[in-house]
């Protein structure tokens, strides 16, 4: 059985009894994946509600369906997942976001550090964050989540040890620190919260970057005895903080 096909719609026509999907999505709901009246496809508004709806009519350009439900999507987290990633060459960045976005990341926030290799104009800057943005609607719909992620401006490190005060638990993964993340977490782990994850580039942290994160209010949690590719360690990283503040352990 073929499972249900997802569609991003504007919130303001997930909320009415009629949606009309136009253009390329459209083209491509009836010539490449023959959707065709009566056929039940997913909707999602992108901000966190989901819904259901019945195709009526397929023409070349344009798909109109009757909205049949609308609920807040039970795939997103109760808390926040930011993740602060020191940016890596541009497919790691690419897989990482994807990857991310599956495990329920809700913010993505790249910055530069003292070992950070690629340091991209502001051109190139803007073309990958565009690219980013597809491949986060991309994965919202391959997992069913009804939030895309929010994608922040580039940043520095000092920008995002700044804004430690906003979050409750701030941790930064450092192969130098001493302490397995279970030994840096709260007593109240099972309650949502809002988490900030700061992950390094393929060089890893310098010292003094671990020392001003530690000034700034940050846990510092080591991954264990081996040395992980970068994008290893963070997808290892928010899979720990998913699992012990998040909503791994959760059955929909």
């Amino acid at each position: 059985m073929m499972s249900m096909r997802y569609f991003f719609i504007r919130p303001d026509d997930l909320a009415g009894e009629v949606v009309t999907i136009e253009g390329k999505e459209a083209r491509h709901m009836g010539k490449v994946l023959r959707l065709r009246p009566g056929m039940v496809v997913g909707l999602s508004d992108g901000g966190g509600m989901q819904g259901e709806g019945r195709i009526r009519t397929v023409t070349r350009d344009q798909v109109v369906l009757e909205v049949l439900s609308r609920f807040p999507s039970p795939r997103e987290p109760e808390g926040e997942l930011v993740v602060a990633q020191a940016l890596l060459k541009d497919q790691k960045m690419d897989l990482l976001l994807r990857q991310l976005t599956e495990l329920g990341m809700t913010r993505w926030w790249p910055f530069l550090s003292v070992r950070s290799v690629p340091h991209p104009d502001a051109k190139r800057q803007a073309v990958r964050t565009a690219r980013w943005e597809r491949i986060a609607r991309e994965a919202v719909k391959q997992c069913r989540r009804g939030r895309v992620p929010d994608i922040l401006p580039k940043g520095r490190l000092d920008d995002v040890l700044r804004e430690a005060g906003r979050y409750d638990t701030c941790i930064m993964f450092w192969e130098g620190a001493r302490d397995p993340l279970p030994a840096v977490i709260d007593d109240d782990a099972d309650s949502p919260r809002r988490v900030l994850v700061v992950v390094g580039p393929e060089g890893g942290f310098a010292e003094e970057e671990a020392e001003a994160a530690v000034q700034a209010g940050f846990r510092l949690a080591t991954l264990g005895p081996r040395i992980l590719r970068a994008e290893t360690a963070t997808l290892a990283a928010c899979t720990l903080v998913q699992h012990l503040y998040g909503d791994l352990r959760k059955v929909v």
